[in-house]
């Protein structure tokens, strides 16, 4: 029993990291996206 809670709360507390990293990741590239849409516009 404590062996399984134990798995559940591994398993769960990977699940919110890897979202958490892929949330991350995500607010990442779209600053890059900001970025080099600013800079393209500023070319013009």
């Amino acid at each position: 029993m404590f062996l399984t809670l134990t798995v559940l709360a591994a398993l769960i507390s990977s699940m919110f990291v890897a979202s958490v990293v892929s949330a991350l990741s995500e607010l990442r590239r779209e600053s890059e996206d900001m970025k080099e849409l600013t800079r393209a516009h500023r070319a013009f």
